[in-house]
């Protein structure tokens, strides 16, 4: 075993939170969304909603240059979780590779869509 084979290299995920009008927030995602660090979106997003009681969350996807199924699954859940919670949860601009995977799977227009009611629950 060489001294590269010895050490795990573990992408970066870049999380960061802003305010927007009417108790929303945006959550700005950048770097690679994997199993080795999707908890850390997952906490945010739910802290989001369950903690901050945010009306809706905008994730803002641009940055991401990759995601996995466990980072597509997770915005799944915490979009659910959210509607469940009177919340909305969607996502914004999202990078050409997260675009293209999420069109595929038929999730683009899914994520991509506020609740137009403006009632998520």
């Amino acid at each position: 075993m060489n001294e590269v084979d010895r050490f795990a290299v573990f992408p970066e995920l870049h999380i960061t939170v802003d305010p927007l009008p009417h108790q929303a927030l945006r959550v700005r995602v950048a770097g690679e969304v994997t199993l080795e660090n999707v908890a850390q979106l997952r906490t945010v997003l739910h802290r989001a909603i369950d903690d901050v009681r945010a009306t809706a969350v905008e994730v803002d996807l641009s940055l991401v240059t990759f995601i996995d199924s466990t980072g597509i699954g997770k915005l799944v859940a915490a979009r659910a979780h959210a509607r469940g919670n009177r919340s909305d949860l969607y996502i914004v601009h999202p990078s050409p590779g997260v675009r293209r995977v999420l069109s595929l799977l038929g999730l683009l227009e899914i994520l991509s869509t506020p609740d137009a009611t403006g009632n998520a629950a």
